[in-house]
């Protein structure tokens, strides 16, 4: 039986007796956290509540979504998440959070940007930073370019291990570089190849270039080469 609880800015449906019934306290001041830094971040104000549903299993998220496709999480507009919370995957944090309140910004035409976005508030992949994991796969000669992963077919061929915290540590670097009020003007074009130019006033290949060099400046220890080959 489903069960519902109300927080501020959140509306969590999980399942009685689930682990995620258990964790209920700790999951709402987790995402209520998530929201708030999400919000300031952007510069926004998110109206109404996120919807999330709990599951218990990747099989049940893609029952619920619809499609019937194991997932861990899933974000459907305006304002629902699908995630998988048992005692081995807790599927929550700023990632979708991220997904349903940048597209009251837009949503731009390529999933790698949009996944960036989302990766840039998860700063890590599998407990690594985005920029630790991007050194890695340059040294190990398996980057992907970041022009390439632009088009969705090209960024979906690609491992997600890959090209999710490339993508994300390219947008920190955007972010840093040029500061949120430009990404956010950026991010607000349907192109994202148009917005590169009339916003950071450079194409994509200038700015993947200086990217890649930004990246070469920090070292990467034999220690965490050894650990990220691990796991591989």
């Amino acid at each position: 039986m489903w069960k519902k609880v109300e927080s501020n800015n959140y509306i969590f449906n999980y399942l009685e007796g689930s682990v995620a019934e258990k964790e209920i306290k700790e999951i709402i001041d987790s995402q209520e956290g998530c929201f708030r830094y999400i919000n300031n971040t952007l510069n926004v104000d998110f109206k109404g509540k996120i919807e999330y549903y709990l599951c218990e299993t990747a099989e049940q998220v893609g029952e619920l979504y619809g499609d019937n496709e194991p997932c861990n999480g899933f974000a459907r507009r305006p304002n629902k998440i699908y995630a998988v919370y048992n005692s081995n995957i807790r599927c929550i944090g700023f990632h979708e959070d991220a997904h349903i309140i940048s597209y009251g910004i837009n949503i731009p035409d390529s999933a790698g940007v949009r996944e960036g976005l989302a990766m840039f508030f998860d700063r890590k992949w599998h407990g690594i930073s985005n920029l630790d994991w991007v050194q890695f796969y340059i040294n190990e000669n398996k980057y992907k370019s970041i022009v390439h992963m632009l088009d969705d077919e090209e960024f979906y061929k690609v491992d997600c291990n890959v090209s999710y915290p490339i993508m994300g540590a390219f947008t920190e670097y955007l972010i840093l570089c040029y500061g949120i009020k430009k990404y956010k003007e950026f991010y607000s074009f349907q192109k994202v190849k148009e917005g590169f130019m009339k916003v950071f006033g450079q194409d994509i290949e200038i700015l993947e270039k200086e990217f890649r060099e930004y990246i070469n400046l920090f070292g990467i220890s034999d220690e965490l080469l050894h650990l990220l080959r691990s796991l591989k």
